[in-house]
Order: C-alpha cells, then sequence, then structure tokens
C-alpha cells in the first residue's frame, strides 16, 4: 500500500509537471500572439504614416520633373524656331516666310540668266533650241 501511495504521488506530480509545461507553452503563445497584436497595430499605423508620406514625396517630384520636362520643351522648340529662321535666312526667305510666287520670280529670273549665257556662249540659234520655258509651280 505504500508503494501504491507512493506511486500515486509520483503520478500526481508528473501530471501536475505536464500541465504546468502544457501551461508555459499555451502561455509563451498567448505572449507571441500578443506581441505580434501589438507589433501589427504599430506597423498599420506606421504603414499608413510612412504611405502618405511617400505619396507626398512622388507628387513633389512629379511636378519638379513636369517643370523640368516644360522647360526642356520651351528650349528645344526654341532651337528648332532659331534654326529654322537662320535656314530661311540663308536661303533668302523673308522673316514671315517666303511664298512660293516669289521662287517662281527667282526661277524665272535664273532661267533668263541662263537664257543669255547659253546665247553668249554658243551663239543665238543653239540658245533657242536649249531654252526651256519657265512653269511656275502651283501653290497647291
Amino acid at each position: 500500500m505504500a508503494e501504491e501511495i507512493q506511486d500515486a504521488k509520483v503520478t500526481e506530480k508528473a501530471s501536475e509537471v505536464a500541465k504546468n509545461i502544457w501551461l508555459a507553452g499555451l502561455g509563451a503563445y498567448g505572449k507571441a500572439f500578443d506581441e505580434a497584436q501589438d507589433r501589427y497595430e504599430k506597423v498599420s499605423k506606421e504603414t499608413s504614416r510612412m504611405f502618405d508620406e511617400l505619396v507626398s514625396k512622388g507628387r513633389k517630384l512629379e511636378d519638379e520633373t513636369q517643370d523640368k520636362i516644360s522647360e526642356a520643351k520651351e528650349k528645344s522648340s526654341t532651337n528648332i524656331e532659331d534654326r529654322i529662321a537662320k535656314v530661311r535666312q540663308s536661303l533668302g526667305f523673308s522673316e514671315k516666310g517666303g511664298s512660293i510666287d516669289e521662287l517662281n520670280k527667282k526661277v524665272d529670273e535664273l532661267s533668263e540668266k541662263l537664257d543669255l549665257l547659253i546665247e553668249a556662249v554658243d551663239g543665238p540659234s543653239k540658245a533657242k533650241k536649249t531654252a526651256r520655258t519657265s512653269k511656275p509651280f502651283s501653290s497647291e
């Protein structure tokens, strides 16, 4: 009987140790869950704040980029306009731009001068054969 009492005490002690182990594991799980939940809440709040900051910074960068793009467009269009003006000037067009009639007139003048040169070099009979009548360009 003493043996049975001792066995019962050992069994009770072992049962109590097993229960304590189980409770310790359950407590660890609960503590880990609480800490994870707290961290999640902090991250959620911080994430919202961080997201707002990133959106704000993104807007600022977009505005700066748009300004720089606008400046670059203005500079490039100005450069192109300057180049076109220089080409027109070198070709003899006025600031407002030359017309087809002006070009036709110049071509006619050049044709007359060319006819005179051919006549002077080859004689009057060949000049009449080689001379072409200039047809004005149409603006359509």
